[in-house]
């Protein structure tokens, strides 16, 4: 049985190190904030016009089944797209990768703020925001993959977890500014359209932020197009294999679907928990997310500053625990009358700080464990894994709640949460 923490035979943690910043304070960092302040802005971006994007729709159509069209529409290119991203980013100049998907997001962003402002019959309004979201949504399998290759050869192999939980931080910040603060401010000043506009400036300073990296940083596997399918079939299935073969990154690989499935699965069934089980107003529904926010960050916060106290597997552990004991303490909460609500609060920063205690150790070992000509594809299947596992039992899931109850599916995933949680400790002693 392999360790999370120590290597694969031949595999030099922590990215090849010659374009790696080797202090050990990640402020004085340049590389590391360079790709640290593209990630957020250009998250920040995408997140607006997501947002907008729904508005928009809403607006228009006041349909449930436009909506899902619109979410479908940013959900398809990880399918179609997600392996793909991984050969060209071992393939080609990771560097270059971000700069030209962030020049393409600025075209993508200057299309939907034309289209909302030009177009008013929905189809062709509605057309163009499905296509800019496809657009943006296939972009991001790229540029995704592209910086998580590169983080490791950011910082010494010490600092990688710390390096991991300022991404995670950058990414939930991105969220936050783009949904939360952006968009509804531009919706009120200028419409859907100021979202585009506002989207492009960012953009713009995303690209030339990966532009200023070293040049040597980006340099993944061998530069070289992609000459036949026969290439590109046996590219995909060096990934594939590596992955099958090493248990490490398989297991991390198939903790990052789990919480990823499982954040999907919450988002779906805590509101009508809220509304049916706990009487809360919809309109307030929203609200129930920010203590799980608040916890998430807590938990990177705390892996990046005691990561070195337990090995990546026992975080791992421990996170699945938490979340695993949040769920099935979550129905019962109603039952405590008036303490259900700062219990719920409780019990919600606990499930969040699980999933960062997961997420980012898991993230960790899979850079670490990957060979650097390989970590692209390795990165891929991961996020291709998670968009197959997070969408398609969704609506098996939405319809198992209301056959047999949202206690008893909070129950069921808790049992299946704690006995991987369980077994996880298991292997850990072991």
């Amino acid at each position: 049985m392999m360790d999370f923490h120590s290597p694969s035979p031949g595999v030099k943690r922590g990215g090849r190190g010659e374009g790696a910043s080797r202090t050990l304070s990640l402020r004085e960092n340049m590389p590391l904030r360079r790709l640290s302040v593209a990630q957020f802005v250009a998250l920040a971006a995408t997140y607006a016009i997501y947002f907008a994007s729904m508005a928009l729709v809403e607006e228009k159509t006041h349909s449930s089944a436009q909506m899902g069209l619109m979410i479908f529409s940013s959900t398809l290119p990880g399918f179609l797209f997600g392996m793909l991203a991984g050969v060209v980013v071992d393939r080609h100049d990771r560097r270059r990768v971000l700069v030209i998907g962030n020049l393409l997001r600025l075209l993508v962003a200057a299309g939907f703020a034309a289209a909302a402002h030009w177009l008013s019959n929905p189809l062709p309004l509605l057309t163009a925001v499905y296509a800019c979201n496809f657009l943006l949504s296939a972009i991001a399998q790229f540029t995704t993959s592209a910086e998580g290759s590169l983080i490791p050869h950011t910082v010494p192999q010490e600092r990688l977890l710390a390096a991991n939980s300022i991404f995670q931080v950058a990414t939930l910040g991105a969220q936050g500014a783009g949904m939360v603060l952006l968009a509804p401010t531009l919706l009120r000043l200028g419409g859907a359209p100021a979202a585009g506009v506002a989207a492009m400036p960012l953009f713009a300073l995303a690209g030339w932020m990966c532009a200023r990296l070293p040049a040597q940083l980006g340099k993944g596997g061998r530069e070289q197009a992609l000459r036949t399918w026969a290439s590109l079939r046996d590219d995909l299935r060096a990934g594939w294999r590596f992955v099958a073969g090493d248990a490490s990154v398989r297991q991390a690989i198939g903790c990052q679907v789990l919480v990823s499935a499982l954040s999907l699965v919450l988002t779906m069934l805590i509101p009508g928990l809220a509304t049916r089980t706990w009487g809360v107003p919809v309109e307030y529904v929203a609200y129930l997310a920010v203590p799980g926010g608040f916890g998430f960050g807590l938990g990177v916060w705390l892996v990046g500053q005691r990561g070195h106290v337990l090995k990546e597997k026992a975080w791992i552990s421990a996170g699945l625990l938490a979340v695993g004991g949040g769920l099935a303490l979550l129905p019962a909460l109603h039952a405590l009358r008036g303490l259900y609500v700062p219990l719920f609060l409780l019990v919600s920063a606990v499930v969040g700080a699980g999933f960062a205690l997961v997420i980012v150790p898991a993230r960790t070992v899979v850079q670490e464990r990957s060979p650097d000509e390989m970590r692209g594809r390795v990165i891929s299947t991961q996020m291709f894994l998670s968009n197959i596992v997070s969408t398609l039992p969704l609506p098996l899931t939405g319809g198992l709640a209301d056959l047999i109850g949202l206690r008893r599916i909070f129950a069921l995933l808790a049992l299946v949460v704690l006995s991987i949680g369980a077994a996880s400790v298991r292997h850990a002693r072991g």
